[in-house]
């Protein structure tokens, strides 16, 4: 700005010229006061989720999130109650198993009949039987229950699948798009390296009225827009490996 607005009173750069690049200075300076604005929220955000009091700013380091490879689907969370469904049906089965076993009964009682008083021997009693219950018909009740558990856990193995072909396809999908976003992250800090050797050419022209200034201004923009870029691009990278 100084150097430039130096060179429009010396009649190097025309009065549009100037204005055309304070322009976009003042706009720069518009989206960087907005940024910091959201970036306060977002931290307040942050201080009030994590349940703290504390408002002074600090710098954030970057998130030290390290990728797992092969997550099998049998280690998820997600995943455990297809192994309780599948218990509960083992139980159930073996329920009925239980139930329909024969069952052996035993029982004995014991007494005295204390209103008898001239034969007091005579007054003990005792008395005990067996009881034997074995189940011989019950119009195809346990296979009937049977076929329900069975019905149940061919479902609960045919859900078990698409989850697990599901969770496959997420893995794999996202595993590509990770991919994709460190490649483009290599390939926005090539685009940096050369904005900025563009810039720097630009500056050391520029005092000798040998530069437009709309290339100037192009030349900056596509730096700036190539830093938020790499930034989003970062931001997505955590994401991603954090889903």
């Amino acid at each position: 700005d100084t150097i430039l607005k130096q060179m429009t009173m010396a009649n190097v750069y025309t009065q549009t010229d100037y204005l055309t690049f304070l322009t976009t200075l003042q706009q720069q300076k518009l989206v960087l006061n907005q940024s910091k604005i959201q970036y306060r929220t977002n931290y307040l955000t942050l201080l009030f989720l994590c349940g703290l009091r504390d408002t002074s700013s600090v710098s954030l380091a970057e998130p030290d999130i390290a990728v797992h490879q092969n997550v099998s689907s049998d280690r998820s969370i997600f995943f455990q109650q297809f192994a309780i469904d599948s218990m509960n049906h083992i139980n159930a089965r073996e329920l009925i198993k239980f139930n329909y076993r024969p069952k052996l009964n035993v029982f004995a009682e014991g007494g005295y009949n204390s209103s008898l008083a001239l034969t007091p021997y005579k007054n003990f009693g005792t008395n005990f039987g067996l009881s034997l219950i074995v189940p011989i018909y019950d119009g195809k009740q346990r296979r009937m229950k049977n076929e329900k558990i069975d019905i149940a856990e061919r479902t609960r193995k045919d859900y078990e699948r698409f989850f697990s072909n599901q969770y496959s396809q997420q893995i794999e999908q996202l595993s590509e798009q990770l991919k994709s976003t460190e490649s483009l992250l290599s390939e926005i800090d090539t685009q940096i390296k050369y904005s900025e050797s563009l810039i720097n050419a630009h500056f050391k022209l520029l005092p000798a009225g040998q530069v437009r200034v709309v290339d100037l201004i192009m030349a900056i923009n596509n730096y700036i827009n190539a830093k938020n870029l790499l930034t989003q691009n970062k931001v997505n990278r955590w994401q991603i490996i954090n889903q």
